[in-house]
């Protein structure tokens, strides 16, 4: 008689275990819930969308994957996107910034593909690290010109242009 006692009562502990483990039935936030996703902004603030701010498309992704293909075009690229962004942000927030998010929208990815590109490219290992770190401070460089007019404030692209071209020249220098 115990040992059915006791059957039962571990049955009715494992259930009950299992029951508070996959919780009450409730599926998610209710729409009632202020943290539920509201289905027309597609779970993002509309407030919060900036229509200058388009993100890159796949196949602009493709490409600048077929322009960048070689250390040294990518490399140029990144220069020529570093010089619209400086002229996009000459006179400060500019009143259609488009093009300057766009610059350095496309400029985040190709910092970002640098070091797979000097690999594939050829670009010697003992160069490898050098070109890393160049590209983890042009993408900090960029971010902050894109920070600035994403907060409308100056874009102060004055304060990392000197690091940025020295970092850029450090990446020619690789390249030839």
């Amino acid at each position: 008689m115990n040992i059915r006692i006791s059957l039962v009562a571990l049955l009715s502990v494992v259930v009950l275990s299992l029951g508070l483990m996959v919780g009450c039935g409730q599926q998610g936030p209710t729409a009632g819930d202020p943290d539920a996703a509201q289905p027309d902004s597609g779970g993002q603030d509309a407030k919060a969308v900036n229509p200058h701010d388009v993100p890159i498309t796949d196949e602009q992704k493709q490409q600048l994957r077929e322009e960048t293909a070689k250390f040294a075009d990518a490399v140029a690229k990144v220069k020529e996107l570093r010089d619209a962004v400086e002229r996009e942000t000459k006179n400060g927030i500019p009143a259609n910034p488009f093009e300057a998010h766009q610059a350095l929208d496309k400029a985040d990815i190709i910092v970002q593909w640098l070091p797979e590109i000097a690999r594939d490219s050829g670009v010697a290992k003992e160069h490898w690290e050098t070109v890393t770190t160049a590209a983890n401070e042009l993408r900090e460089f960029f971010d902050k010109v894109h920070l600035n007019i994403d907060n409308k404030v100056d874009p102060d692209f004055a304060s990392v242009q000197q690091k940025m071209d020295a970092r850029i020249a450090e990446l020619e220098a690789i390249a030839q």
